[in-house]
């Protein structure tokens, strides 16, 4: 197992935008896109990345809930994931590990990151606007 640092990857130039209707009215939340960045695996047979979450204190393993991150480089190898985009909903402190996939469904060791504080959640709207 192999751990990573997150050191508060908190990379608030990205956005998360969530849109939805209600009622015919049209409604959109701005989320934060909280970024996290990894080495890709160095295997040549690597096609994703299983993202694992689980609520903290819980223990995240490979039968916690997980999403496809994909397997994007970028220039320096690493593989950048916008959480916004994957746990859009999420609310509170989570455990995270991340699981290289190879071309048959084979996956790494796990890399852990603990007690990261996830809010995917945007507030109530603002109540009717009144023009005086």
């Amino acid at each position: 197992m192999f751990e990573f640092s997150v050191k508060r990857i908190l990379l608030l130039d990205s956005l998360y935008n969530k849109e939805s209707s209600v009622g015919g009215i049209f409604k959109m939340a701005k989320l934060i896109g909280l970024k996290i960045k990894f080495q890709a695996s160095a295997s040549p047979d690597v096609v994703t990345n299983n993202l694992y979450y689980a609520q903290s204190p819980g223990v995240v393993d490979y039968d916690s809930t997980h999403v496809d991150v994909g397997n994007v480089k970028d220039e320096e190898g690493f593989v950048n994931v916008n959480l916004g985009e994957h746990l859009s909903g999420l609310d509170g402190i989570y455990n995270i590990g991340i699981a290289a996939v190879d071309d048959v469904g084979n996956e790494a060791d796990m890399s852990k990151a603990n007690d990261l504080p996830l809010d995917f959640q945007a507030p109530e709207p603002v109540g009717t606007i009144i023009v005086l």
